[in-house]
Parts: C-alpha cells; structure tokens; sequence
C-alpha cells in the first residue's frame, strides 16, 4: 500500500509552520524588550555604575552556567537547569569571647581532624549579585526575558527539526506521486 498525503497531513504541517513563525515573532519581542530594559537599567543607574568593572576577572572566579541543552535520545533538544551548590559557598560565623574559648578547649580535648581548605569563596550562580544586594528592577526584568528567550530558542529549534522531518517526507510523497503519474500518462 503506497503511503499517500492527506488533507489532515497538510493541516498538520501548516499549523506547525504557523506555529514556528508565532514563536520567532515572540523570540524578537522577548529579545527587543529585554535589551530595552537592560538600557533602561543601565540609565537608571548611571553610566558609571555597570560596566566591565563588575564583570569577574578571568582565572579569578569560577563561573559555571546555571542551565545548558540536553539532547535526547530522538534528537530533540531540553533545557536543564542546575541548582546552585550552596554548600560550596556557605562559611561557619566566627566565635567570640567566652563562646570561642569554650570551642578551642573542646577542640584541643578532642583528636585533631584534617581541617579542609574550603578554597576561594565561589562567585554567586546568579550574574546579578556582580551588581550588589541592590540591582534595579529593570535588570532582574531584563534577566527573566533573556532566559525565557533561551526557552523560546529550544522550542524553535525542536519545532524547526519537526517541520524539516514532514517536509522531507512530503517531498519523497511527491516524488513518488509525480513519478507515478508520469508513468501513467506514458502509458495512456
């Protein structure tokens, strides 16, 4: 039985390709306003206040990403997000007085444990502490739509890699059904 395209079928890829134009215009939209709130941030802020003197200096801090793809096993792709490792990044308040002689006296009465170098304290997950505690509105808005831009990205990126795979199979169809008709007519 020769597989044959349907009405159904050509809906279906129509509607995907209405659906990958809708997400590119979203992706502009989301990109656009986020650089304009990025401006707007920096003009609320003064033209002093960010620049590449809060970017962290290279070999200094380590900066790891907070998200990154992920490709399936059918070849789609995912967005996974890491949590950060506070762990890394938690340190023990110091004692004083009377509380941190009673501590050196415990310390000493015990055995004496391997004392692990906690190492350089790790620079936040999140870019927007390189700003201070304070960070205008209009960054953190900013931040949100360039992520859900990189979400938009993935989306496009899957629906794209679907398109292609109906529109390859369509083609075949169509080859198949022009080459059946030219054989027909040959033989009429």
């Amino acid at each position: 039985m020769n597989p044959t395209v349907t009405d159904a079928d050509v809906f279906k890829v129509l509607d995907k390709i209405s659906d990958y134009e809708q997400l590119l215009i979203e992706l502009c939209a989301v990109i656009q306003d986020g650089h304009i709130l990025l401006s707007r941030a920096q003009y609320d802020s003064g033209c002093s206040s960010m620049n590449s003197a809060y970017l962290p200096e290279p070999g200094v801090h380590e900066i790891t990403p907070t998200s990154f793809l992920d490709v399936t096993e059918n070849e789609r792709f995912s967005l996974v997000t890491t949590k950060p490792d506070l762990k890394s990044r938690i340190r023990k308040r110091k004692k004083v007085g009377k509380e941190c002689e009673k501590e050196k006296t415990e310390e000493t009465s015990k055995e004496p444990e391997e004392e692990k170098d906690p190492g350089p304290v790790k620079l936040a997950d999140d870019p927007l502490n390189w700003f201070g505690l304070m960070v205008p509105t209009s960054l953190v808005q900013a931040q949100t739509r360039f992520k859900s831009a990189i979400e938009r990205i993935v989306e496009i990126s899957n629906l794209k890699q679907e398109l292609t795979e109906s529109l390859t199979e369509f083609e075949s169809l169509s080859d198949n059904f022009q080459k059946k008709c030219t054989v027909e007519t040959n033989e009429d």
